[in-house]
């Protein structure tokens, strides 16, 4: 099944929610629905930036590379999130590689018809803005956490964060994080090992503040988790 694009969920991006319902319809019409496997690419880093995806379905990681081959994961984007959208205003090469965690579904809007939009609609602009702005306050956040937190600390409070955005409430009143992560995704998250990470989340089990399966992790203890996020 093909991604439909809801007009509601549309409206809820910092991009569009100030514009007219009619305008949004208009731009719906314009998206044409993208499907991905898990494991699959969207584009790669330095890929010419021609389009933005709202997601339908799935979660996705953003990845930067460096020289030596080794990875940040930058964000996980899931469904209502837009991603792809900053190189589409300098029509630059792609910052970064989106990568499926699990099956997925966008609809994607061309660049020619993001900036048809962006001209005339100051509304749109200013949701624009303060998307990107958010994405600056996230990566200074994580440049502080680099800096003031321990490895502990950093997974600790990263794990927090997914269960913030991307938790489900369990009947046993814990949260469960509905994101196939791998311990590499960790580690690239937080600067750190995959043996670190696999160490720390065997001391987090040990303790009862989380509960590990296969790709999916269970918060059993929020407040431990924020108490060690900000030690």
């Amino acid at each position: 099944m093909v991604c439909q694009v809801d007009v509601d969920v549309l409206r809820r991006t910092p991009l569009l929610r100030n514009l007219p319902r009619q305008e949004v319809e208009q731009l719906a019409a314009m998206m044409q629905p993208r499907a991905y496997r898990r494991g699959e690419v969207v584009f790669h880093q330095g890929d010419p930036g021609l389009s933005l995806h709202l997601v339908c379905h799935g979660h996705l990681k953003i990845v930067r590379s460096s020289e030596a081959g080794t990875e940040a994961v930058l964000a996980i984007v899931g469904p209502g999130d837009l991603f792809g959208e900053m190189a589409l205003l300098d029509g630059g090469p792609r910052s970064a590689t989106v990568v499926a965690l699990e099956p997925v579904e966008t609809a994607m809007l061309q660049r020619t018809d993001l900036l048809g939009l962006l001209r005339r609609s100051p509304a749109a602009v200013e949701g624009l803005l303060a998307g990107l702005v958010g994405t600056i306050r996230k990566a200074s956040e994580s440049a502080a956490d680099l800096m003031l937190l321990d490895q502990s600390g950093r997974l600790a409070k990263k794990l927090v964060e997914l269960a913030d955005v991307h938790g489900r409430q369990t009947p046993h009143q814990q949260v469960e994080i509905e994101i196939p992560l791998t311990q590499d995704d960790l580690a690239a998250m937080i600067g750190a090992t995959r043996t670190r990470v696999n160490r720390l989340l065997s001391r987090y089990e040990a303790q009862g503040i989380i509960a590990l399966g296969r790709r999916r992790i269970v918060i059993r203890s929020s407040e431990a988790l924020r108490r060690r996020a900000t030690a």
